[in-house]
Formats: C-alpha cells, structure tokens, sequence
C-alpha cells in the first residue's frame, strides 16, 4: 500500500518482529568470500530479534527535483554548498573538488542535476541537510532499524529481492563489470574503465530497476545510492568492543549509512551491512538519503 505525502510516494511496511543483522554463519560466510577480514563486518553481530510498529517509508531515495523544490521554497544551502567542495572519487582515491555539489555532482561542467537528472537521488547530502528536508516535507529518516526491514523483508533476506546475488538486479558496480567483485583489485579494474565510459555520478533514475525491489516493494534499497539514517552508530552488543576504529565511531557519534551504492559490489550491498559516518563532513557524489514517516 502506498501514499502520498508532499509529492513522496510511501509505502507501508507492517508491523513485525524480525532478525536484525548477521549470524555468526553468516559473518564465515561473507569472510571467505570476499578479501576483508570478519572484523570488518563484525558489527553487524549480534543477531538479534527487534520488533517494530507499522511504519511508511518512501519507495525510492529523494530525488534533484524533489529537493530543488525544498530549496526553491526555503533558500536551504547544503552543507557542501556552504564548504565550497565535494567529495568525487578520482583515479585512485577521493578528491576535493571545487564546485561539486548537488547541483553539479562532479563539479562546474559535469551534469546539471536539475536539467539533466531530475529523476535521479540527489547526492552531496550531509546528514542535517537531509534531517532539514525531512523536517520541511512533513516527514523523518527512517531508523535504522526500519530501513534494515524494508531492505530484507519478513523473511530477512541478504539483498532485498533474496538471497541470491543477482548483478543485473541492482544499480551496483557489479552491473556493468566484466565479470564478479569481489576484491578491491577487480573492483579498481572496473572503476578505470567505468569512469571513462559513462557520465558520473553513475546514478540512474530512481525506481528504474523494479528487479532490486524488496519484499515490501521498496526500490533501491541495494545499489544507486547510500542513504543516511536517522540513528546514531552504536554497538548492538553494547558491552563488547569492535575495534578502535568502531569504537571510535561510537564515541563521536557518527550516525548509520545503509545500502550500497553505484559504486559498490555484492557484500556492501547487502540488506544488514551497515556504515558509520560523520553526519557534519561526510557527503559525496554516491550518498543520498529516503524519508519515512509513522504509520
């Protein structure tokens, strides 16, 4: 069932109780098949059971045109805006590039988000700027664990269509590349290739891929972009530590990043892998943003 709320087309997902992050077999799992090592993915763990009341979520991320209408209507400047620079991943690593922001993803002379993508997820989103169009639309982030169970389903799939990987599914690196990723060496022979071929940011129009829908009928949810969340990163075995690089993001409050991007392969797609970041400086041309909203 969808609604619509300020131009969001929001689906309901139902109350439910349901298994939130990974089991140990599926932490061995995930180890041997790829190149990090467990304590990359290790919190995710405990499995848990949460229970959740009915709740609305947007079917797909925030578009450019939704949020020009946002900025038109409130003056609002992005965090980026205001910084004078975004985060665009070059040759080898990310640059600070003048001029890069939601307007101009890849900086003055790429694509103009609004002429040219309006049906794209807006991207260079800090997590206030996102909190402040959530706000204005009558709307919220959704929690983490909610975006965790409109991703996986009831049944608590790996990625929101099941628990095959499927490379055509999902607006991820693994779409266009010759064959799997699975390591970052095979994934930097995409990317060379990748971007001399398309226009970056390599988004696509939102709910264009109704293969990577999940159970609920939410799109996106794996692949196109990142999305923040309205949770702070915390531990799920509160009492346990994870390393200091976890730990660390624990104590500074970082908040929670969920679903892989264009840029990102198989396992950083995943319904329950999960990303910290810092809400004030951390924005990119492959991070955007949904809304959700109480039953």
């Amino acid at each position: 069932m969808t609604t619509a709320t300020h131009s969001h087309d929001l689906v309901t997902v139902e109350s439910g109780t349901f298994l939130m992050g990974s089991s140990d077999h599926d932490l061995d799992t995930i180890t041997v098949a790829q190149h990090y090592d467990r304590a990359w993915f290790e919190d995710e763990s405990p499995q848990r059971p949460v229970h959740l009341g009915t709740f609305r979520i947007d079917r797909t991320p925030v578009t450019n045109a939704q949020f020009a209408a946002f900025t038109q209507a409130t003056g609002y400047r992005t965090m980026v805006e205001d910084r004078g620079f975004g985060l665009v991943y070059g040759a080898d690593s990310w640059d600070e590039v003048r001029g890069a922001d939601w307007r101009s993803p890849t900086g003055l002379g790429g694509p103009c988000a609004i002429a040219d993508r309006p049906d794209h997820p807006v991207v260079h989103i800090a997590w206030p700027d996102a909190a402040a169009y959530a706000r204005w639309a009558g709307l919220r982030l959704p929690t983490e664990a909610e975006w965790e169970y409109a991703a996986s389903g009831p049944d608590g799939w790996i990625w929101p269509w099941g628990n095959t990987w499927n490379p055509h599914a999902a607006n991820t690196a693994e779409r266009t590349a010759d064959g799997p990723i699975t390591d970052f060496a095979t994934w930097r022979t995409w990317w060379v290739k990748y971007r001399e071929a398309v226009t970056l940011p390599g988004t696509t129009p939102v709910g264009s891929l109704p293969s990577s829908d999940s159970a609920w009928g939410v799109a996106d949810m794996a692949g196109n972009v990142m999305e923040w969340t309205a949770s702070r990163y915390r531990h799920y075995d509160r009492s346990r530590s994870y390393g200091d690089m976890y730990d660390q993001a624990q104590r500074v409050r970082y908040r929670v990043v969920r679903g892989g991007g264009w840029m990102n392969y198989r396992y950083q797609s995943r319904t329950r892998e999960r990303f910290a970041a810092d809400p004030t400086t951390y924005t990119t041309f492959a991070i955007g943003f949904r809304c959700a909203a109480d039953a």
